[in-house]
């Protein structure tokens, strides 16, 4: 089987988009911020499960002990992070101002779904950043060590 994303992490993006695009659909400014933001996000987050979140779909099996096959694949992949790494933060940033906006203009609207929605998503990036980012790249690390023996 290839390596894949983790199925709750793919989820979790799975829920976010969904909940953005209800956004993309409202009239005025909240759908038009959410448009903006899903510009944005929609190479993000093919980079994103390309270089950082399908590594880890090798963690149970690391953690467990296992020398996985793709590990090499994995490692391959974690030298894209590392190249895409500024550029993603970066659009991280771009996209929690986006969604900063995105929830005043829900409160202002008296929509509490938008303004949970941007809420979560900034949290979600900033997990992103402080733990699945560090784990690709421990990943990435963990099989230059294997390769050396």
């Amino acid at each position: 089987m290839p390596m894949q994303v983790p199925a709750s992490l793919k989820n979790a993006h799975d829920a976010l988009h969904v909940g953005l695009k209800r956004a993309m659909r409202e009239p005025g400014q909240i759908g038009e911020t959410g448009r903006k933001i899903m510009q944005l996000m929609d190479g993000h987050m093919l980079r994103e499960e390309k270089f950082a979140l399908r590594p880890l779909g090798l963690l149970t099996e690391l953690g467990r002990g296992g020398a996985p096959p793709d590990l090499v694949e994995a490692a391959r992949m974690v030298q894209g992070l590392k190249h895409e790494m500024a550029q993603m933060v970066d659009e991280h940033r771009q996209i929690a101002e986006l969604l900063r906006q995105l929830a005043m203009e829900a409160a202002a609207e008296l929509k509490p779904e938008y303004v949970e929605l941007a809420e979560d998503m900034i949290l979600h990036a900033q997990m992103e950043e402080d733990v699945f980012y560090p784990a690709a790249l421990l990943i990435g690390e963990y099989a230059a060590l294997v390769r050396r023996d």
